[in-house]
Formats: C-alpha cells, sequence, structure tokens
C-alpha cells in the first residue's frame, strides 16, 4: 500500500493554468490524496473549486497579497500528510508523476523531475500530445545531462558551479519536486526574507544541501511555459541585489554569478563584487519610457557578457556616493 501523499500548488490569478492542473492532476495514477491550494490574491470565483478524485483544501489570505514565498510556506505547512509534492501551477505533468516521486523519496532527500520549457501555445496540449512532439523533434530538458555545450536559446542554462555543490538552474527544480513533510520543517521553508525577484529557489535548495538532504533528479519529464524570471530583467535589478546580499551574507557565495558579472560589465553594480560586496553604482535608465523594460537574456555557460543587450542607462554624477539597495 503505498503513502498518502499531498499536493500543494499556489494561483495569483492564472485560473485557466489552475483548471488545467487539477485536470491532470486527476489523470494521474495514483492521484493526490489532497490538492492544498493556496490563493495569493483576493477569491474569485474558483476559489471553492472541488474534485471528485480528492479533496481540494483552499487556503486565502487575510491580507492584500501573499509574496510567493509565504504562500508557498502556506501550503506546505497545511498539508495533512507526511508527503508533500509541490507544482507550479502552470505545469504540466505526467500521469505518472506520484508513482515516479513516491518511488524515489525518502528520509532527508528531495526529488525533482527534469523539465522541458517550451512556447506557451505547446503547453496547452494534453501531456502525451506534447511527449510525442518531443519524442519526434527532442526537446531537451534544462537540467539534463544532455543538455549540449551550446544551449538551443529555447531553454535556460544548466550551467553548474563547481563550488558549494551550486546548481545554478534550483529555480528550476522547483517547477515541481517531492520532500517529506518533516525534512521541510526542518528547513524551516522558503526564506520570507527575500524580496521581490529572485534567488529564494536557490536560497531553499543551498539550505537543503547544508542540512545533508540528497538531490535526486526524475527522468520523469515535466513540461512548462518559458518564463522571462530565468533571465533576470534589467527592471528588477534592485531586487536581484538585494538578495543576492541577503544570500551572500547567509552562505558566502554569491548565486548566479554569471548574472552579477553582466551587471558589473555593463556598470549597473561594482566590479570587484567578491572582494567587497554588492553594490548599486547606477541604475537602467529606459530611452523610451512609455516601452516596456527589455530583459537581460539567458546568459549560458557559453554566453560573452559583453553580448548581453542591456537597456541605456545613465551615471551617477561626479563624487555621487554610490547607491544601495534599501528594500
Amino acid at each position: 500500500m503505498r503513502s498518502p501523499v499531498s499536493a500543494v500548488t499556489i494561483v495569483k490569478s492564472r485560473t485557466e493554468k489552475l483548471c488545467n492542473l487539477i485536470s491532470q492532476l486527476e489523470q494521474c495514477s495514483p492521484t493526490p490524496d489532497e490538492l492544498v491550494l493556496v490563493w495569493m490574491a483576493p477569491p474569485s470565483d474558483l476559489s471553492l473549486i472541488k474534485s471528485d478524485k480528492f479533496d481540494i483544501v483552499h487556503k486565502f489570505t487575510t491580507q492584500g497579497e501573499l509574496p510567493i514565498a509565504k504562500a508557498r510556506n502556506k501550503g506546505m505547512q497545511a498539508a495533512k500528510h507526511a508527503n508533500l509534492a509541490y507544482l507550479n501551477v502552470d505545469a504540466v505533468i505526467s500521469p505518472s508523476l506520484f508513482r515516479d516521486g513516491l518511488l524515489a523519496l525518502k528520509d532527508n532527500s528531495v526529488v525533482f523531475t527534469s523539465v522541458v520549457f517550451l512556447p506557451s501555445e505547446r503547453c496547452n496540449k494534453p501531456y502525451s500530445d506534447i511527449s510525442k512532439n518531443e519524442q519526434q523533434i527532442g526537446y531537451l530538458a534544462s537540467n539534463d545531462e544532455t543538455l549540449p555545450e551550446d544551449d538551443n536559446n529555447e531553454i535556460p542554462s544548466r550551467e553548474k558551479e563547481n563550488h558549494h555543490g551550486k546548481f545554478s538552474d534550483d529555480s528550476i527544480c522547483s517547477t515541481v519536486f517531492f520532500i517529506r513533510k518533516a525534512d521541510f520543517q526542518k528547513t524551516g521553508g522558503f526564506d520570507e526574507g527575500y524580496a521581490g525577484f529572485g534567488l529564494n529557489d536557490e536560497d531553499f535548495f543551498t539550505n537543503c544541501r547544508a542540512l545533508g538532504y540528497s538531490l535526486e533528479q526524475l527522468p520523469t519529464r515535466t513540461f512548462a511555459p518559458q518564463r522571462p524570471n530565468y533571465q533576470c530583467p534589467v527592471n528588477h535589478l534592485l531586487d536581484f541585489v538585494h538578495n543576492a546580499q541577503r544570500f551572500y551574507s547567509k552562505w558566502g557565495f554569491y548565486p548566479c554569478e554569471n548574472v552579477l558579472n553582466a551587471y558589473a560589465e555593463e556598470g549597473y553594480i561594482n566590479a570587484d563584487f567578491k572582494a567587497n560586496g554588492v553594490k548599486i553604482v547606477q541604475l537602467p535608465e529606459h530611452e523610451d519610457e512609455a516601452a516596456p523594460p527589455p530583459s537581460i537574456g539567458t546568459l549560458s555557460p557559453s554566453s560573452n557578457a559583453n553580448t548581453v543587450a542591456f537597456t541605456s542607462f545613465h551615471s551617477p554624477a561626479k563624487n555621487q556616493e554610490v547607491l544601495s539597495t534599501t528594500a
């Protein structure tokens, strides 16, 4: 007899993705024993949605809007079973997900799927259809060992840094992962001190490694739409720098150094950040204030930071103090 499992997801406004996820969960064999659904924003028409296959436990915010880390923690803590499966609401999951994940899960471990990132329109199809296309045209998962040195620009880099056992694609691992509830509680959950964009996933999985947990990747594929938060947009510079400072204060090294090096190349932060800490030197300035801020583009192991396109920026006045974040 298998152990029961709680699935957990969070949603803000992507209710069509939520309906699709619930439908997929109902088609899994086995199904989860419950779905804990955390609403990050005020209730909608779907806030009491039910399923005939498993219980759906709705958790609501008592404030205006829940940040991602707090919403995740709320869901994981509310789950009633010993085994937890966290899923991004836009994930397209295998029908065998829970069988595969529970077979691999053990104490002091985190089990995650490989992830294939695709254009959003391709993710609207059933898993079986996407999987058939994968076999025909050879999609590559972003955290597969089979990923070539020259990435195909449709998926994030899987660059691995040698120090501290740090995987630079930890944010990809969080798309779908399994963990025992007792082990999640030992981590203290996702750090709610990170502000806005970036590095919360890197912090969580670094914490897992520090606790001695093994991180194991399933061969099971998950499909997910490409998302700009793997590209570190320039308009999130303040958040990213604040979070990098927090990460360094906890772990003694900087995550995603390729992104920080690109910022330094363009003069946004100090070039000697490894020795003297990250400080913002100047902020991006958009030539067309009405246009949306462009993003840095995925920085892969083979990328040259000098080829990355940034917005224009202005320099501070002479002798002006270096800016620092107050977020």
